[in-house]
């Protein structure tokens, strides 16, 4: 897990400081797109008050295939930021996923 404060104000509840809060999926959910489901995606994001999620490909493509056709492209789920650093830059460009906020990017 990693918990960056990045400056800006953040989500938060009411009466809760405001960090945000990027996880990293666990390695089992979204590996198997026959056993993938949003509601788990749903549930772990509410349960663990995540503000960014971080996914590998693999991960990311599972959950590709599960989103209704009005909800491409996939940037955000819940309103929360999908980093998904093991992909070619130029295909997280083509997409809008690329996270501009790490060094180096454009």
């Amino acid at each position: 897990m990693r918990i960056g404060h990045f400056g800006d104000p953040g989500f938060g509840r009411v009466g809760k400081r405001n960090i945000l809060m990027r996880k990293s999926l666990p390695d089992t959910m979204f590996s198997d797109p026959e056993r993938s489901r949003l509601s788990m995606l749903r549930a772990w994001v509410l349960d663990n008050g995540v503000t960014e999620i971080e996914m590998n490909e693999r991960q990311f493509w599972n959950f590709a295939q599960l989103q209704p056709i009005a909800e491409k492209p996939w940037a955000t789920f819940m309103g929360r930021i999908i980093c998904v650093p093991d992909m070619p830059v130029e295909a997280q460009k083509h997409l809008g996923i690329l996270d501009k906020r790490n060094p180096g990017a454009i």
